[in-house]
């Protein structure tokens, strides 16, 4: 498991991956979310044609749904788990993530104001949990670390941001 590094690294890059579980996290919350699309796909190609619908429509929406669900299963998971990357520094907090546009943020430890750990029933059954980072321009998450590493992270940026009990400063 990766441990907060204290050295920048090159490029502004974050060195830390997330826990590799979150793939599994990520495909079984993308099946929750695709049991909808399926089901009323596969109602439309056994109801389309009683309703004068040629079948090819019914069969192209299903196929559609099909190529959707195989690329959130395998290839997404994959390029998501890559581009994730945070590191916490003395200073700042390096995030980046992104499939098609990266997105990197630096979050300096002097603008939080609150972390916490939280997670879902997923997330939960794999032993994983997000950490959340409030500042006042919003809210921003290192998802997916292990659970007692998320915990031992939260105190960590909790020192370092000198944030009290309380949630503030």
């Amino acid at each position: 498991m990766s441990t907060p590094t204290t050295a920048s690294s090159d490029a502004g890059t974050p060195r830390n991956p997330l826990d590799p579980k979150v793939k599994t996290a990520w495909r079984l919350q993308t099946l929750v979310s695709m049991a909808l699309p399926i089901l009323g796909a596969l109602l439309f190609l056994g109801l389309g044609p009683t309703m004068g619908v040629p079948l090819s429509w019914p069969l192209i929406v299903l196929l559609c749904v099909l190529i959707v669900l195989l690329l959130s299963q395998t290839i997404a998971p994959e390029l998501r788990y890559r581009r994730w990357r945070w590191e916490v520094l003395e200073e700042e907090i390096r995030l980046q993530e992104g499939l098609i546009v990266v997105s990197q943020t630096v979050i300096p430890m002097v603008r939080v104001q609150h972390v916490d750990t939280s997670q879902g029933p997923i997330m939960g059954a794999l032993g994983l949990s997000d950490v959340h980072i409030s500042t006042a321009a919003g809210r921003h998450t290192i998802p997916a670390l292990a659970d007692e590493h998320a915990a031992q992270l939260r105190d960590r940026i909790a020192v370092l941001a000198r944030v009290t009990d309380d949630g503030g400063l």
